[in-house]
Parts: structure tokens; C-alpha cells; sequence
């Protein structure tokens, strides 16, 4: 009859297999490496019908947020559909942040001329967010929207398309951030760009007005500014002098 191992020699035998897995050549674990991500990024282009580093539409525009802004100098983000969210300012990060700030277009003349330049809004936020069941005052969520979006990443630069079967004109959206390769202190400037270039698709001429607007999400203590914080010791006053010692 075959003595069985004790628990000793069964911890040998797991140690030796496992030091004898750390010497296999490197050649070896990266072609088996290669192989899994290539079956893994096939089955992943199969499945999703979508591929690498290829334009996001539809569904695959509801979770996309491209940074702007210079590197450690506060940031946000144009989302896949156009939209600005996550503000970040005031040298904290600050994902949530989604202030109303948008940019529109009213065509005179026009039925339902007059819309966000933003693609559609993902069904997360109109059911997901606090306040939703009460029509998420204050958002842009209910206002009109283009149908249809399509997004490019090509950092530094973030590539949106908006077209709607209502409007004869198509919408490109480009935001970028000055990032300039091996010049850390013009990269890390706090400055982000949005430009918005209008296209008439149509066979007349179009009377538009076009507009950016923006809630003053700067604004703090019901916008008197005041800081109310202490600094170095000493309380901040509105106008950022120093009133008197804290400590």
C-alpha cells in the first residue's frame, strides 16, 4: 500500500514547483503571454464588434471622458457626446463635478432648430443620478440633443461628429490640451481648448445663432468668493488678506 504524503513533504513538493515555475525562460512565459492577449483581444473584437483604438458610437459613448487640461494643473473632461463634465479646480480631484456648462445652437426658422451640441444622453444619468426622479433640476439632461455622436481619441486631441436628421448642418467638436512632448512647463500650463467648427450639409443658406453658456461653478458662499479656510495660520477674507491669527 502506498504511504500517503504527510503535510510536510506536500509543502515541499508545492515549493519546488513553484521555484522551478520562476526559472522557466522569459521567452517561453512571453510567447504564452502574446498568445493569450491575442486571443483575448480577437475574442474581445468578436464580441463586441467594435475595434482597438477605433471610433466610439452608440453605447460605446456612455462612459467615455477625455481629460483636458495641463498636466497637474487641475483638469476636466469632454465626455463622447460633447458634453463638459468632471471639474476638477481648486487643486482637488473632483469627478462628480457637472456643472452646467454647454454650448447650443438655434437655427431661425427651423422646427426643433434649436439644440445642445451634445449627442445623446446615456440612460445612466437620466436614471442613475441623484435627483433623477425629480427631473434632475438643474442638469441639461431634458434639454434637446443631437441623435447621433461619434468620438475619435488621438491624445492630446479628443474628435467628436454630431449629426441629426432634423438640423441640415453636421457639428465637429475638438478638444486638446498643450501637451508638447520633452516641455514639461508649456505641458503642464492650465489651459484647455474646445473649438467648434459648424458645417452647412444643406442645399440654403442657414440663419443660426450660436452660444456657450456657463453657471459660475467658480463662485463660492453664494458667490461673495470667500475662501474660509485656513492658510499658513491665518483666517482668508474675501478679498484674500489676513485678518487675524487662527492659531
Amino acid at each position: 500500500m502506498k504511504q500517503k504524503p504527510d503535510r510536510r513533504s506536500f509543502l515541499k513538493n508545492v515549493s519546488v514547483a513553484g521555484v522551478a515555475g520562476t526559472l522557466m525562460p522569459t521567452e517561453i512565459i512571453s510567447a504564452s503571454e502574446n498568445r493569450a492577449a491575442t486571443t483575448t483581444n480577437n475574442n474581445l473584437k468578436n464580441a463586441t464588434g467594435r475595434k482597438y483604438n477605433d471610433i466610439y458610437t452608440g453605447d460605446y459613448l456612455n462612459r467615455v471622458a477625455f481629460p483636458l487640461g495641463g498636466m497637474g494643473a487641475g483638469m476636466f473632461c469632454i465626455e463622447g457626446t460633447g458634453s463638459i463634465s468632471h471639474m476638477s479646480i481648486r487643486n482637488k480631484p473632483d469627478i462628480f463635478n457637472t456643472p452646467e456648462v454647454f454650448a447650443a445652437i438655434s437655427i431661425k426658422g427651423l422646427k426643433n432648430g434649436a439644440k445642445l451640441l451634445e449627442g445623446p444622453v446615456p440612460d445612466w444619468k437620466k436614471f442613475g443620478q441623484r435627483d433623477a426622479g425629480n427631473g434632475s433640476g438643474g442638469a441639461t439632461t431634458g434639454l434637446p440633443h443631437f441623435h447621433h455622436a461619434r468620438f475619435k481619441a488621438r491624445f492630446p486631441f479628443a474628435l467628436i461628429q454630431l449629426t441629426d436628421e432634423e438640423l441640415p448642418i453636421e457639428v465637429e467638436i475638438t478638444g486638446w490640451s498643450p501637451f508638447i512632448p520633452t516641455e514639461d512647463d508649456n505641458s503642464s500650463l492650465p489651459v484647455a481648448a474646445i473649438e467648434y467648427k459648424i458645417v452647412n450639409k444643406g442645399t440654403s443658406p442657414v440663419d443660426a445663432i450660436f452660444s456657450f453658456n456657463a453657471k459660475n461653478f467658480v463662485a463660492v458662499d453664494d458667490g461673495k468668493n470667500s475662501i474660509n479656510k485656513t492658510a499658513n495660520g491665518f483666517i482668508l477674507s474675501e478679498a484674500g488678506t489676513k485678518e487675524k491669527p487662527f492659531l
